[in-house]
């Protein structure tokens, strides 16, 4: 379940550090050319595989279009942009990158918070996973094979199709499922099964050496646990995923119950209380947003609990349906078809998190309201501002079996906020300074009052890049064994971005 507070025109803002990886656990030999060329693009030219792969240099139409993530805030310039469509093309990429040390940055989506798919600099190459869409669904097992370049709402659309299946996904139909799933992937359903990676049973890795990898609990186990929970981006190229489906529930009830702002304290602190003992089958969002996977008349019934503690709101809205059409509703695309996600506009936003193992101190509340009455202007056009708060716990505490995310069980809830605002036009370099020195003010302040002086807490795929002691706040006690691993299967670092995993 989810707490919302939104102020000016809202809309839903999805993204995940990208990344991704390829297949069958063998040595792939890849011979570019007679003679190596001598340039990194050169080298990429000499791909001769297959005809879909394609190439987006600076000097290309499709460069600076090709260049854009979702967040217009960083727009990089990397050296090259390729498309593989194979395998081998994949692995001949990399071996490219390698040969002229040039650093890599996998693509699923383009929806890293700071940019990393893009490289997070000047000068990666950007390999694009977008070619890679197989999906195939076990029946028996209800095992999906899912390739990297499968957006959340094409994979709802494909596992409903098959059959009426589910993955514990994020809601926002144009997040690539590379980044989002190797984060961790808090999605939806979570409560009931977990985090995305959690459900992850098998990948496959082209690694910086040009092996690909199969990676699961038997084959490469430290890989695999690195993989599910700080994969992104540190490790290697992840172009295919093998994730534990389920069969939705034949009914789906979302809703939305809101208060007046005067008692948003007190629903707040109730909020806090309530997930505790609340079913895993419910799971949200304060406006109250939720999702209970069964009828209305069972949600309602689960809802009476957080009733006793805030009093009755102003409003509740149910709706009843099917789970892809709560899906749809979920990303504010209700009636659409989810296959194919929106066009996405021109948009840059500053996003930041704090994970809370016990409820937000007064103070720390007094700072959000604070910040939320008091938005930036952007004299160029408009701004939102959002602070939501989205329970965990149920089945994201008790994973079937370890990971690198494990350092966040028995998270209470997280917190999302920051600001996003219009740009004016797609392939716009376009910051509000006033909308950054708001965001940058708001983190201070509630990072300093956090949890009356816990060690900072962050979830990693709403990555920020200033944030105090990002690695330790992202993967705790579990760097010092990532970085081991780090070591093993890429000693170049090739995969490498401002807050990678690192070598030391």
């Amino acid at each position: 379940m989810y707490i919302q507070y939104r102020t000016l025109a809202a809309t839903t803002i999805c993204f995940a550090l990208s990344l991704l990886a390829l297949r069958k656990g063998i040595l792939a030999y890849v011979s570019l050319t007679e003679a190596p060329p001598t340039s990194l693009i050169g080298c990429l030219q000499s791909i001769k595989g297959n005809k879909k792969s394609y190439l987006s240099i600076p000097s290309s139409p499709t460069y600076n279009n090709d260049r854009l993530g979702y967040n217009r805030n960083f727009v990089h310039k990397p050296s090259a942009i390729f498309h593989p469509a194979s395998e081998a093309d994949a692995v001949a990429a990399v071996v490219c990158a390698a040969a002229h040390n040039v650093s890599i940055a996998p693509r699923s989506g383009g929806h890293s918070y700071e940019g990393y798919s893009g490289g997070g600099k000047t000068a990666s190459l950007v390999i694009d996973l977008n070619l890679f869409l197989q999906f195939a669904i076990d029946h028996d097992t209800g095992i999906a094979t899912v390739g990297a370049g499968n957006r959340l709402g094409t994979l709802c659309t494909k596992l409903w199709k098959a059959g009426e299946y589910l993955i514990p996904a994020g809601s926002c139909p144009g997040v690539g499922i590379g980044g989002h799933a190797l984060g961790g992937g808090l999605g939806i359903a979570g409560r009931k099964y977990g985090m995305l990676s959690d459900n992850i049973v098998g990948l496959t890795m082209v690694a910086a050496n040009g092996n690909i990898l199969e990676v699961n609990a038997r084959s490469r186990p430290d890989l695999f646990w690195a993989l599910r929970g700080a994969g992104g981006g540190s490790f290697g190229l992840v172009t295919e995923f093998r994730i534990q489906a389920y069969k939705a529930p034949a009914r789906v009830t979302t809703m939305e119950v809101k208060y007046p702002w005067s008692v948003h304290q007190n629903v707040i602190n109730a909020f806090g209380i309530w997930s505790k003992s609340v079913v895993d089958d419910f799971t949200g969002k304060v406006r109250v947003l939720g999702t209970f996977l069964g009828s209305q008349e069972e949600a309602q019934t689960a809802l009476k609990s957080l009733f006793t503690l805030t009093g009755l709101p102003q409003q509740t809205t149910f709706n009843e349906s099917t789970w892809y059409q709560a899906a749809a509703r979920w990303a504010e695309m209700e009636g659409a078809n989810l296959e194919d996600p929106y066009t996405e506009h021109a948009l840059a936003f500053r996003f930041r998190s704090l994970l809370y193992r016990q409820p937000i101190s007064d103070s720390e509340l007094a700072i959000i309201s604070k910040h939320i009455n008091n938005p930036p202007n952007n004299p160029d056009g408009q701004v939102t501002i959002s602070v939501s708060l989205e329970i965990w716990g149920g089945k994201i505490d008790y994973p079937s079996s370890a990971s690198a995310f494990d350092n966040h069980r028995g998270i209470l809830y997280s917190i999302r906020y920051g600001v996003e605002w219009n740009v004016s036009s797609p392939d716009s370099d376009s910051i509000c300074t006033e909308c950054m020195d708001w965001s940058d003010h708001f983190a201070k302040e509630l990072q300093a009052a956090y949890s009356s002086g816990q060690v900072l807490e962050a979830y990693q795929n709403y990555i920020e890049r200033d944030i105090p002691n990002g690695l330790q706040a992202y993967y705790g006690d579990n760097l010092s064994r990532l970085i081991e691993i780090k070591k093993s299967v890429d000693p170049g670092n090739i995969f490498v971005f401002p807050q990678a995993i690192p070598l030391s």
